[in-house]
């Protein structure tokens, strides 16, 4: 690079840098990929269990985001977890072991919590297992717990048959709908209001374990699961949605700007190229960049995936494949452009090589160009990958916005109210795009000379 393409690049250096737009995008960027850097730091177990349900049972099912309670104090709360208070066990003999694991907590709460968790482990095989709940008008409800959750994780669904059972004693029915808030309102809630109106107070919790051998408890905690979580709430599975769009950031940010990269360098060398050959050439590759530009892109990339299973990668190059016509039909005007000047015939009549003179005169002229649409081409492959992954089409193993979208597509997050299941994942796609827009713009005004 000569000495006057050095000056030129410092000059388009300083306008950029005092282009408050390109400052803004920089400043957006700059934040975003703190976040990647964080994103990336994750332990890639936390990645490969997004799919599993399974491993989000400890958080509360479609839930809002935690801040609604500077809106609606009192209405909604947090997840608690509660230690033991106390542990006490028994010896009948040599072949009877007793062990009880006490709870006591205060709920002030204008609601029932949205799912009770119990995480209770042990060295052994119990016998038996028994919840003995305790409210603050001083009933206790006997609850058996099934063997096949002995030693396990479980929730209030796992010991439904109890619940229900008193459930029925006190309305004289059986509920129609059976889930997880109307057995814990009959566990929080006054029976006197049919379980409408919960009961403030003292609770007492006992777990009573008896065993044929010693017991000795591993894990011991009870989980109060509130009805918000988090900063953008939960999903249909319980998965924090805060998560998924953090998971998913670096995933958006390098199929965007790997689209947008070899797309862009691709069509400005091709079209500038033609540009500068002209003549039957130009004619020729311009039919060859209408017969890809006339390839429509969604259904040829939906038609792909039915082939192969891309990868991150490929599906960056899949799309750029696409898209690089747009940019070398731009890069060819300004070939054009370039190649009636002057200076281009004489070094023509000089007699300098074709290869000097397209790399002299047109690439440094094309360089500013290059840079602003690789700019302003990331949010265009950005919105192309999550739209694939909306259908369905996405890499294995990895989170995407327009995966979480499709999920609460397929739950009818909006026809059930879970509004913070798409709007949150949708902002982000705009969110991650603006950057690069303003960047672009900014590049794009100091190359054409504008302040």
């Amino acid at each position: 690079m000569s000495e006057r393409h050095v000056v030129g690049f410092s000059t388009y250096l300083k306008e950029f840098l005092s282009s408050k737009l390109g400052l803004a995008g920089l400043a957006i960027l700059i934040v975003l990929l703190v976040f990647t850097g964080i994103a990336l730091s994750i332990p890639s177990k936390i990645y490969a269990s997004w799919n599993n349900p399974s491993a989000w049972k400890e958080y509360p099912e479609h839930v809002p985001p935690a801040w609604m309670s500077i809106f609606y104090p009192g209405m909604y709360f947090t997840t608690e977890k509660l230690l033991p208070t106390a542990n006490s066990s028994v010896a009948y003999g040599k072949n009877v072991h007793v062990i009880i694991i006490t709870y006591q907590f205060n709920w002030t709460k204008k609601l029932a919590p949205y799912n009770v968790y119990f995480i209770i482990s042990y060295n052994t095989t119990p016998i038996e297992e028994i919840i003995y709940w305790t409210k603050p008008d001083g009933y206790t409800l006997q609850i058996s717990v099934p063997s096949d959750v002995y030693n396990t994780p479980f929730d209030l669904t796992s010991i439904e048959g109890s619940i229900v059972s008193y459930i029925s004693s006190v309305t004289g029915k059986t509920p129609s709908l059976i889930n997880s808030t109307v057995l814990s309102s009959a566990l929080f809630n006054s029976p006197k209001s049919d379980f409408t109106v919960t009961e403030q107070g003292k609770y007492l919790v006992k777990i009573e374990i008896v065993s044929t051998s010693p017991i000795k408890i591993t894990a011991s905690r009870l989980l109060l699961l509130g009805n918000s979580y988090g900063l953008f709430g939960t999903d249909y599975f319980g998965r924090p949605l805060d998560l998924g769009i953090l998971l998913g950031l670096p995933n958006a940010l390098e199929i965007g700007a790997l689209t947008s990269a070899v797309s862009v360098i691709v069509g400005v060398i091709v079209g500038g190229i033609s540009g500068y050959l002209g003549g039957n050439k130009d004619s020729a590759i311009q039919w060859v960049t209408l017969v890809f530009l006339a390839l429509p892109a969604l259904p040829f990339l939906v038609a792909v995936s039915f082939v192969t299973r891309p990868s991150l990668v490929l599906e960056a190059l899949l799309i750029a494949f696409l898209y690089w016509p747009f940019y070398a039909i731009i890069a060819r005007s300004v070939a054009l452009s370039i190649k009636s000047n002057a200076f281009v015939e004489a070094d023509k009549l000089l007699g300098i090589p074709s290869y000097r003179v397209f790399f002299t005169h047109f690439m440094p002229r094309l360089i500013p160009m290059t840079v602003a649409y690789m700019a302003l081409g990331v949010p265009g492959g950005i919105l192309l990958a999550q739209s694939l992954a909306f259908l369905g089409i996405a890499p294995a193993n990895i989170v995407t916005w327009g995966g979480i979208l499709n999920s609460a597509y397929v739950h009818q997050a909006l026809v059930n109210g879970w509004w913070w299941w798409v709007i949150f994942p949708g902002i982000m796609i705009v969110i991650v795009s603006l950057p690069f827009v303003f960047i672009g713009f900014a590049i794009e005004k100091v190359a054409l000379g504008e302040r």
